[in-house]
């Protein structure tokens, strides 16, 4: 006879049910509130995470460590998951996460929706139902995750002070990115985010490539506001890097 065991569940979490009109989707969204959050009267950052159903726990437990030894603030962690198996989130990740136009083998990307359903469904519930600053809110994506994070950079700048981009998808040939930053370029003077880009060495070489001339195309504009740095880790997968991504929180909230 078998023996049931509690499930192992992270301190001080809850699952939501969200539904977008922008989508046609019902969400998970998965909170973390810090330490002493129901004690106190305190206003916090958020962490906006994509992947929530594969990168939570990774995420939450990892910015609690560092906020415990001080290196960067107490943190509200969200996470954006699907109500499907995580095994199963590939349709909805090409869906949600792909801008329409900017990957020929996805061409019915629906990013635009999504974000709309981030900024305008999901801040405003978040900041009505937690005690979070509207003006201090963070991304964090990796893969597609990362390629909606460049376009929430630069069509919806707005939206997110500080910016986790891990692996963003722009690894084939002159990818749509560029045109999108240029005609950011050419309409604006300042871009006010701190952005931190990171990539395995093991990738695929025109990945990375991309991202150096992102990077340095951003840099050379002279925005006013922009900081941006990047990281390519040494012997490293486009699966085994993910752990270094995430210590990048340390360079965004320097």
């Amino acid at each position: 006879m078998s023996v049931q065991h509690p499930q192992v569940t992270i301190q001080d979490t809850e699952t939501h049910h969200l539904s977008s009109t922008h989508v046609d989707q019902e969400y998970n969204i998965l909170v973390a509130l810090p330490p002493g959050y129901a004690d106190s009267d305190k206003t916090y950052p958020t962490l906006y995470a994509t992947d929530g159903d594969l990168v939570f726990g990774a995420i939450t437990q990892l910015a609690r460590i560092v906020a415990f030894g001080g290196e960067i603030p107490q943190l509200v962690v969200v996470g954006i998951g699907y109500p499907v198996h995580w095994t199963k989130t590939q349709p909805f990740r090409v869906r949600d996460y792909v801008p329409a136009g900017w990957r020929k083998e996805h061409p019915s990307g629906q990013a635009g929706r999504f974000l709309r359903f981030v900024c305008e469904e999901l801040f405003p519930w978040v900041e009505t139902a937690y005690r979070v600053d509207p003006d201090d809110r963070c991304y964090m994506g990796d893969s597609l995750g990362g390629l909606l994070g460049l376009y929430a950079l630069l069509t919806r700048p707005e939206a997110f002070r500080r910016y986790l981009i891990g692996s963003p998808g722009i690894h084939q040939e002159d990818p749509e990115v560029f045109r999108c930053e240029r005609d950011y370029a050419a309409t604006h003077t300042d871009l006010q985010a701190r952005v931190y880009m990171s990539v395995g060495s093991l990738e695929e070489e025109a990945r990375i490539a991309n991202m150096r001339r992102l990077c340095q195309d951003l840099q050379g504009r002279g925005y006013g506001g922009l900081h941006v740095t990047m990281r390519v880790f040494e012997a490293q997968t486009h699966q085994s890097v993910i752990p270094y991504f995430l210590t990048g929180l340390n360079e965004v909230y320097g």
